[in-house]
């Protein structure tokens, strides 16, 4: 059986990136040892940074689903009973590279690395973790924006393209200036997020 992640995370299994982030957020910051004095906090906060890690890369996520539906097929939403404890218990007596039973194996190679970077973050103190998953966060929405602008510059542009085509057959002389302002104006939005990329 595979960890249900979208359990641990307590979001849908068509949650957003969005929602996957918030919910990673608050319970990182709730489980992280500083702040919770329970037995199972470390653990817990290992696990929660481990399904974040894969369900926040979205071709970690889509090999994930794949599975994640073959295995929880029958329903697509929170369980009530905490697959956390089952997983845990079926786990502690075996290697950490047999933790993760997918039949894909990036995905056994991604959750490993996904393990040993959560227990990165479990050896910080709460005032370093929560400044850097302030950063994550910041970073990823910065990402999520630029493939946006990424894909607007995109559709203007061609547009732009068909419209200047367009304005050159039926001698439509504002429509040829108004789609060199809008290529113009796709280019500028290409050219900004290739530097994002890069950087």
């Amino acid at each position: 059986m595979i960890p249900n992640l979208y359990n641990i995370l307590q979001v849908d299994r068509f949650a957003s990136k969005e929602e996957i982030k918030k919910a990673y957020r608050k319970l990182a910051l709730q489980w992280h040892s500083d702040k919770n004095k329970s037995p199972e906090a470390h653990d817990r906060f290992i696990e929660i940074n481990e399904a974040y890690l894969i369900l926040s890369d979205e071709e970690a996520r889509i090999k994930y689903n794949i599975e994640y539906d073959f295995y929880f097929a029958t329903s697509t939403q929170i369980k009530e009973e905490p697959v956390f404890d089952e997983y845990q218990s079926a786990s502690n007596s075996t290697s950490d590279k047999q933790k993760s039973n997918y039949k894909d194996p990036d995905l056994n190679n991604w959750t490993f690395s996904a393990k040993k970077q959560a227990e990165k973050y479990a050896s910080m103190s709460f005032s370093d973790f929560a400044k850097l998953i302030g950063e994550v966060i910041v970073e990823t929405s910065k990402q999520g924006g630029t493939a946006v602008i990424y894909a607007i510059s995109g559709a203007v542009g061609s547009s732009a393209i068909f419209s200047f085509f367009s304005g050159i057959y039926y001698g439509d002389f504002p429509q040829i200036i108004l789609s060199i302002v809008f290529l113009g104006l796709s280019v500028i939005g290409f050219n900004f997020t290739s530097k994002r990329y890069n950087s």
